[in-house]
């Protein structure tokens, strides 16, 4: 029979009501915790809803502010081409074009901006012909059923006059955008106010399929008619100024910019109404919100939600607009961190509590365990120290241990350190470490490691150390204290690698890092770096110091001939005599390219630096070098920033002083410039001519002036001079000197040359058509030109085409380019003159005059500079200087003509001294082409009167 126990269960024994009773205490306190864990979890809840609904109603109230913004902005562009017409009289379509182009890069949502011009029947005709010179079959059209048509007869239109872009808005122009008709009342509030309107949405005349737009428009009213009222607005009004646009691509381009301002954010299901209510003929964009990955969101049972919704409306120009944003539904984990942190931790707690509890009760059968556990430890630590011992004497790293006694005296080192420094066990033991340094003991390493035993800490040090040979290495130390159970600190451990391969590396690579490869000088690093030290210590003394810019003149010219091996000659050798320039305590570094920089500080005894140092520096370059058998002049610009009127700071010091640099420059090279405020306007102004430049030649922008060369003794004009002069259309009529040298540095100088050589040709030979055969045309010749390899054929090509005999051409080349280098000049020289053609010197006695190479050069005349007729009458060295030129002249069997003849008193002075030709405003300014047959006319009734002639005529210009 089976026992009755075994079907009743009986009542619990004594071990397990204990062990009920172990378990109780787990079993309330995690119950307790629970209960906690839930009223702390609801309440947090309730909180993050609400700060993830006004999260939501923060970012629709900022996406309204972006539409506003955004739209405001169009609106604003509208005005801004309302107000072009309201400045002036009459506004070109090119005009239009180049002030609504950028406008159009702004906003990429606006279809086109156009200028729509009120035109009577009457005038439809001819506004028809001019539209159709734009774009050929252009009529007067209307929109019907949205295609544009040709336009019924009506008495007034409005019609599309200007319209940018014109692609893809060709249908646009010439529409008559008053039929049908649309919002003419909120017109006229505009036409009466001035003020912008915006239409409804309309169909749009451009594109192969319908387009919806807005029409944003406001009135133009006639030049400077007054508009005291309606009335009178009303009275003076000429048409509108309007911007077609793209409601539906300016709201996504809006939308898309605040999405990525406000990634991270969740999303929102947004809607624009372009009326005041929710229309869904209306609708102009629509943008749902961006599906949550399921990982993301959390269950509805735990956390329910109510989606949000606002509703703004906003002005465009007169109209209301509806936008409407609303929350997607779902609760996302990031928005409710705090209540699931909240939950979790309350539980964790809760667990931990139930946990601590039965540790509790269970501390001793753990205690027993943690004692066997213990045992094992120190056994597979005995084990461990064993293979520790053997990889100690293994490692390849010099391994030391001293006692933390006075003197750390070593008790251990393995034999990777006899290997590394000579000593073995023996000869240290005993010793300190010390003995590695030597006397060598003032390095910041040392310091380190004193102070690291000092403190009984960690420490990291590089350090000189010796060998037991002597040799010096550098040594990357570790140390590392020992303590004992009682935290004392018994012994050190250092590590010590020989680190000199590495330091050896670090200090080529900084090397390289400071200093320029070619010359071996301070490159812009370094000088940087020297630039602050030295402000540091001058703010202190009250010293002022000098940061000098200096760029080779024509280094591109002599390059090329030289190439670029000689090149970089030529540039080692400038920065030699740059350093016995200097004073040691200056400095001097390359740049880049032919550009270098110094750094000047005062002399003994002063507070600021002299200019002669820069002069010294500028006479030093300009003596002769010579480079691969060449004798070459070199000549450099320099500008100079003044710490610390300039500025306190090493960027801007360096960039003023290249703005005085580009200044000198300006001013003709070979000379220096300090910075000053206004440079930086004639910066701006240098770069407005230089991109105007590049394109000035295939504008037909350039215009020639030709200025009469007179015979003295019979007052015949027997040359021309041809002079460029660039006719600009917004800056009017710019100086050579304004523009040639820019054209020399970025190599514009040839196609110009060229253009002036071939054009000054075809004009000679116009003027041999017409009984004029005995003229001659003298054409200026940069340094540029003369040193291309096919400078010479050039020419030859430019006569062949024209048919111009070549000793009708005069070829002036200026005595500074042909000394920069003398041998290249001369075979020039001897080519063109195989070609048949005149050649002179222009502004003699102003460069490095040299009767050795004078007489080498195949020259026909000799120009005399004007800043010696300018005061010949008055400066007796001018005086001497002028018939010293002409006298040699006579002696060499060459022409002489004398430039800038203002007076009559130096017109005596040149016939008196024998001197041939001249030229200046005493006979003729230059003059185009056509005024200039006037003066050839009255010059072939002459006989001799030249005084006479020259009063008459130059008074007669000056009028």
């Amino acid at each position: 029979m089976t026992p009755i126990s075994a079907v009743f269960p009986s009542a619990p024994t004594a071990p397990s009501r204990r062990r009920l009773a172990r378990y109780r205490p787990m079993a309330l306190a995690l119950l307790s915790g629970l209960g906690v864990t839930a009223l702390l979890f609801s309440g947090v809840s309730r909180l993050e809803h609400d700060k993830v609904a006004l999260a939501f109603q923060q970012r629709a109230g900022a996406r309204l502010f972006q539409l506003q913004q955004g739209v405001g902005g169009a609106i604003a562009s509208v005005g801004s081409v309302n107000q072009l017409f309201a400045s002036r009289e009459h506004v070109s379509r090119k005009e239009f074009e180049l002030f609504t182009r950028p406008i159009l890069r702004q906003h990429p949502y606006i279809q086109g901006i156009s200028h729509l011009r009120l035109l009577s029947h009457a005038e439809r005709a001819a506004f028809e012909a001019d539209m159709a010179r734009l774009l050929p079959g252009t009529v007067v059209t209307e929109l019907r059923d949205g295609r544009p048509v040709p336009a019924g007869a009506r008495p007034r239109y409005r019609v599309v006059d200007y319209v940018v872009p014109l692609a893809g808005n060709e249908a646009a122009l010439g529409l008559d955008t008053a039929y049908p008709v649309h919002d003419e009342a909120a017109r006229a509030r505009a036409y009466a106010t001035g003020q912008p309107s915006a239409s409804d949405l309309v169909r749009l005349a451009q594109g192969p399929a319908p387009r919806v737009g807005v029409v944003v428009s406001m009135p133009v009213y006639r030049h400077g008619a007054a508009l005291d009222g309606s009335d009178a607005r009303l009275a003076a009004l000429e048409g509108e100024t309007a911007a077609v646009l793209r409601p539906s691509d300016m709201i996504a381009s809006l939308h898309a910019a605040g999405q990525a301002r406000m990634a991270g954010h969740a999303g929102m299901d947004l809607r624009v109404y372009a009326a005041a209510g929710e229309s869904p003929d209306k609708l102009v964009f629509h943008a749902p919100p961006p599906a949550a990955p399921a990982r993301d969101t959390l269950p509805g049972w735990l956390y329910p939600t109510s989606g949000e919704r606002v509703a703004q409306p906003f002005d465009v120009a007169g109209k209301t607009w509806l936008m409407v944003a609303r929350q997607p539904g779902g609760a996302l984990v990031e928005d409710h961190l705090a209540s699931i942190f909240t939950l979790g931790l309350g539980a964790i707690l809760s667990v931990l509590g139930a946990a601590y509890v039965n540790t509790l009760a269970s501390r001793n059968h753990d205690v027993q365990r943690r004692v066997d556990e213990r045992t094992a430890q120190l056994k597979q630590l005995n084990r461990e120290m064993l293979l520790r011992d053997r990889a100690i004497e293994s490692s390849v790293n010099a391994i030391i241990i001293t006692a933390a006694l006075p003197g750390n005296p070593t008790v251990y080192v393995n034999p990777a350190f006899e290997r590394l420094t000579g000593y073995g066990g023996a000869d240290m033991l005993g010793r300190s470490p010390r003995a590695l340094y030597r006397d060598d003991l003032d390095q910041p390493g040392v310091a380190e490691v004193r102070a690291a035993i000092r403190e009984q800490r960690d420490g990291h040090a590089v350090v000189r150390c010796y060998r037991k040979d002597g040799a010096m290495f550098w040594n990357e130390l570790h140390i590392s204290p020992v303590r004992d159970e009682h935290g004392g600190v018994t012994h050190f451990v250092c590590f010590q690698h020989d680190i000199t391969a590495i330091k050896a590396y670090e200090s080529e690579l900084r090397h390289q890092a400071t200093h320029d490869a070619l010359t071996g000088l301070p490159n812009r690093v370094l000088l940087q770096d020297r630039l602050h030290q030295t402000i540091t210590h001058s703010s202190r003394k009250g010293h002022r110091l000098w940061v000098v810019s200096i760029d080779l003149d024509r280094f591109k010219f002599t390059n090329s001939r030289l190439g670029h091996k000689g090149g970089d000659r030529l540039l080692r050798a400038v920065g030699e005599r740059l350093q016995l320039a200097l004073r040691p305590v200056d400095t001097v570094a390359r740049i880049g390219g032919d550009e270098f920089a110094l750094m000047l500080l005062p002399e003994q005894g002063s507070l600021t630096p002299r200019a002669d140092q820069v002069q010294r520096v500028l006479d030093c370059l300009a003596a002769p070098l010579h480079i691969d058998g060449q004798e070459l002049f070199l000549t450099c610009s320099a500008g100079i920033a003044v710490y610390p009127e300039d500025s306190a700071e090493t960027g801007p010091l360096m960039e003023r002083a290249d703005i005085a640099m580009y200044r000198a420059k300006e001013m003709g090279g070979n000379n220096y410039q300090f910075y000053t405020a206004a440079m930086n306007e004639r910066l701006g102004e240098r770069m407005l001519i230089e991109n105007a430049l590049r394109t000035a030649l295939e504008r037909r922008e350039f215009v020639l002036h030709y200025q009469p060369q007179v015979d003295i003794a019979s007052g015949r004009i027997v040359g021309l001079e041809a002079l460029i002069r660039w006719q600009h259309p917004e800056l009017g009529m710019v100086a050579p000197n304004r523009f040639i040298p820019l054209a020399e540095e970025t190599g514009l100088i040839l196609p110009v040359g060229a253009w002036v050589l071939r054009t000054a040709c075809e004009q000679l030979m116009a003027w041999r058509a017409d009984g004029r055969r005995d003229l001659r045309v003298a054409v200026n010749v940069s340094a540029r030109q003369m040193a291309e390899q096919d400078f010479v054929q050039s020419v030859a090509d430019v006569l062949a085409a024209t048919g111009v005999p070549p000793h009708c051409i005069e070829l002036e080349l200026t005595e500074s380019q042909v000394m920069s280098d003398v041998e290249h000049a001369i075979a020039v020289m001897h080519e063109l003159k195989k070609l048949g053609v005149q050649l002179a010197i222009d502004d003699f006695g102003t460069g490095y005059s040299s009767l050795a190479h004078l007489k080498r050069f195949e020259v026909d005349v000799l120009k005399i500079d004007q800043t010696f007729v300018r005061d010949l009458t008055v400066d007796p060295d001018d005086a001497a200087i002028v018939t010293t030129i002409i006298a040699l002249a006579a002696n060499l069997g060459l022409e002489v003509i004398s430039e800038g003849v203002e007076t009559r008193e130096q017109l005596a002075f040149l016939r008196q001294h024998g001197c041939q030709q001249m030229q200046g405003y005493y006979f003729s300014r230059p003059l185009p082409a056509a005024a200039l047959e006037a003066v050839l006319r009255d010059n072939d009734g002459l006989f001799g009167d030249l005084e006479h002639a020259g009063a008459e005529r130059t008074a007669g210009q000056a009028t």
